[in-house]
């Protein structure tokens, strides 16, 4: 036999669902409208808010069910109320604790199920709010998150429900209170005559009610305790809100009584409001009033409710202590307190209360509505308010009476719920917008199809329902549409690039995911198939093929006239040098004149071999992928610069940050060799001096070769980086007019940039960057 979960606070959370008071009630159409929208948003068949107890779940709504509950032992929910996240059960029958169900196996054949905890802020799990559906599914994390919130909804509602509850107990036991008060409750005016008069007031003096009231209380109050009494009332004539005295009634029996009176004045009718008690039962008496207010005034801030009267001729304002307390005011007097209420409504719902109060006086009709009040720090709040207005015996309204109530948190879960099924809409209508959807029957039919798909297949709707999806639009060959079949058929999902044929002959590519839908025997009964439009990157897919292709023949023949330029150009150079030396060599006594052109050959050979070598050096910047390694660039400058600088004649300094990298070593040595070479070439002073300094910044490398030769002129700044351009004669300073380009090339290929520092005969600074 199978052990049932338990929550460890199992017993604290039953004795909060029977505080809630609602299982067993009537169906709500605030609960009914929550499944709904469950129902609706997940796309599920069954939406439940389940209530469990002690023994069963109870269905307060349900949509798509009939039962109205189960026994516990049954519950999916009970697994819910374990944990605090959404439950899920993708598929029953695949599910160890659900397979062999009685509601998987036999009606309602639950094949899925996902429920969220209606979880109170004790974090006391009452049920969930859960949906179910007859195929297995997957929720969206969309799907998911909006589950959450109405499930918070409900939660809401029976904190709501809990508050109404307390309020109508609170009312009926103050009414109670009044009538079935042993207390003597009593209205007499200022000229001290009884206006009204308790069923307690008759029954503990032993008077008829009309013996009492329309009598002065000198009538009953023994003489010895007239004129105190006397001094209590011109204090309240004179605006003592509230006194507390003693005093001795007559009985009609002829016996007295002693009565311990709290009395206050109305400020607007100046009529008294009177409580007597027995002295002997004093202390009980005062404990029960306090235990009753102190429930009235914590039953009114449970509910958020707070109460009001106005006098319409004097404009003013009596309000409650709740309704100051969500007001959040200190108290006022009445007549500055209607000013200070309106200046807290919001300005755009101004005209609206006018209104409202307009009809109110002239109707006498009683009224609800809505506003909001706003806080001087921008805090809104949304107020309901009810009221009731009271005519003299003209018919004129002379007094409202109403009651508010703190309606926000409501107000914002509603807004709330309103903006989520807004987004919920928006993301299916821009998914429908952006995608490809059909569904198709089992016999391969289409059924379905969205506005896109016809705008790219340029076939109307009815055109395309209840046709071939293959014949119609299929441009498969047999062992592609085989295998698509094979894998849909057998209840698996297929995903791929299908080209179709639109309407006009024109064709197209999708990329596709066709998803079977199964039924109870995990038999596909039909297939909704979603793609996106995909010709435009096929199309460029092809075109990108293309310019590989014609870009490796490009590279094939570079290679080869590569070879070419370095055979076939090479080899005449070497001949005309060898023949050169051995002519020399022969004619040991040549004229000097000569021997100098010869050598002067020579040196244009040997240029003519550098050139040609540094032709196929830059042609080869880009195409060639040379690996990567850990360089130390100090150690490698310092290489360079053995090799390239004269020991004697000048000074170099290398700073000490320069870092290790990753890169291609050669490459990195072309450019410095290059640019110090540079420096050591055209330097004209007595002690030549070469820097090199490296900055590092957060996406690359920057480096400054800087000497103190003979500087380059502004003009030729950027003709230095072309190929073949020298800044002075070949006959005074040997230069192929390459070095530079090349630099400027690999610098470029690596994402960095080059340039030039410097003025004529003031020394020139080389500043390049690479990225990291």
């Amino acid at each position: 036999m199978k052990t049932l979960p338990q929550p460890d606070n199992e017993s604290q959370r039953i004795e909060k669902l029977k505080e809630y008071s609602i299982l067993d009630t009537l169906a709500e159409k605030e609960y009914d409208s929550i499944t709904k929208l469950a129902s609706y948003i997940c796309e599920t068949p069954i939406a439940l808010v389940s209530l469990i107890d002690e023994n069963r779940q109870w269905f307060k709504s349900k949509i798509g069910l009939d039962i109205s509950e189960t026994s516990r032992d049954l519950s999916f929910c009970q697994y819910t109320i374990m944990g605090d996240a959404i439950y899920e059960v993708t598929d029953t029958r695949e599910n160890d604790l659900f397979h062999d169900h009685p509601l998987v196996t036999a009606g309602p054949e639950v094949r899925f199920y996902a429920g969220a905890p209606l979880r109170t802020k004790e974090g006391l799990n009452m049920g969930s709010l859960c949906v179910i559906d007859t195929k297995p599914r997957i929720l969206n994390e969309n799907q998911k998150k909006a589950l959450t919130i109405l499930a918070d909804q409900v939660v809401t509602l029976l904190k709501y429900r809990t508050k109404q509850e307390t309020l109508r107990k609170s009312q009926l036991e103050l009414q109670n209170f009044i009538d079935l008060s042993q207390d003597l409750v009593c209205i007499a005016n200022l000229n001290g005559f009884f206006l009204k008069v308790n069923p307690a007031f008759s029954n503990v003096l032993g008077y008829d009610t009309d013996e009492l009231e329309g009598f002065h209380f000198t009538d009953f109050v023994h003489t010895d305790d007239i004129a105190s009494s006397y001094k209590v009332a011109a204090k309240l004539a004179a605006g003592e809100v509230t006194l507390s005295f003693e005093n001795r009634f007559r009985c009609k029996n002829g016996d007295y009584i002693t009565l311990s009176w709290n009395t206050s004045p109305d400020p607007i009718t100046g009529n008294l409001y009177s409580i007597a008690r027995d002295i002997t039962k004093e202390k009980e008496a005062e404990e029960h009033l306090i235990n009753t207010n102190n429930l009235l005034e914590e039953s009114q801030n449970i509910a958020k409710i707070g109460s009001w009267k106005f006098d319409v001729k004097n404009n003013d304002l009596i309000w409650s202590n709740g309704q100051y307390a969500i007001f959040e005011m200190e108290k006022l007097p009445p007549n500055e307190l209607y000013k200070a209420f309106r200046s807290r409504i919001h300005r755009d719902d101004i005209k609206k209360l006018n209104e409202t109060n307009i009809i109110a006086l002239k109707t006498g009709d009683n009224f609800k509505t809505n506003y909001r009040i706003v806080f001087p720090n921008k805090k809104i709040k949304y107020i309901t308010e009810i009221g009731q207005p009271f005519k003299d015996e003209k018919g004129n309204v002379i007094e409202i009476k109403g009651v508010i109530q703190d309606v926000t948190e409501i107000t914002i879960a509603e807004q709330e719920i309103i903006l989520k099924s807004k987004e919920i809409t928006d993301i299916k209508s821009a998914l429908d917008e952006s995608t490809i959807v059909s569904i198709i029957d089992k016999k391969g039919l289409i059924t379905y199809t969205n506005d896109n798909f016809s705008t790219i297949s340029k076939y109307r709707k009815d055109e395309l329902i209840g046709k071939d999806q293959r014949s119609v639009l299929g441009l498969l060959d047999k062992e592609s549409a085989k295998d698509i079949l094979s894998t849909i058929f057998n209840g698996k999902v297929w995903k791929g690039e299908l080209r179709n044929l639109a309407k006009d002959g024109s064709t197209y590519w999708e990329k596709t995911t066709i998803v079977p839908f199964l039924d109870q025997n995990n038999r596909p009964y039909q297939y909704i198939s979603i793609g996106a439009d995909i010709t435009d990157q096929k199309n460029a897919e092809k075109k990108l093929i293309a310019t590989l292709l014609r870009l490796e023949k490009t590279n094939k023949a570079l290679d080869e006239f590569a070879y070419v330029v370095s055979h076939d150009l090479k080899a005449p150079l070497r001949a005309i040098n060898n023949l050169s030396e051995w002519i020399v060599e022969d004619m040991p006594d040549m004229p000097k004149e000569v021997s100098s052109n010869f050598d002067l050959l020579r040196g244009r050979v040997l240029r003519m071999e550098n050139l040609i070598n540094g032709v196929l050096e830059y042609s080869r910047i880009g195409r060639i992928e040379i690996k990567k390694e850990e360089i130390d660039l100090k150690v490698m400058l310092n290489e360079i610069i053995d090799f390239i600088v004269p020991k004697t004649g000048f000074e170099t300094v290398v700073g000490n940050n320069f870092p290790k990298i990753y890169s291609e070593r050669i490459l990195l040595e072309q450019i410095f060799s290059n640019l110090i070479s540079n420096s050591v070439k055209y330097n004209n002073k007595i002690i030549g001096k070469i820097e090199c300094i490296y900055e590092e910044f957060s996406t690359f490398h920057k480096f400054i070769i800087k000497d103190n030769g003979l500087g380059i002129s502004q003009d030729y700044h950027e003709k230095v980086f072309k190929i073949f351009q020298t800044i002075t004669a070949r006959d005074i300073k040997e230069s192929t007019g390459v070095g530079l380009s090349i630099v400027k090339k690999i610098i470029e290929e690596k994402g960095g940039t080059i340039s030039i520092q410097s003025q004529e005969d003031q020394g020139c600074s080389f500043i390049f960057t690479i990225l990291k």
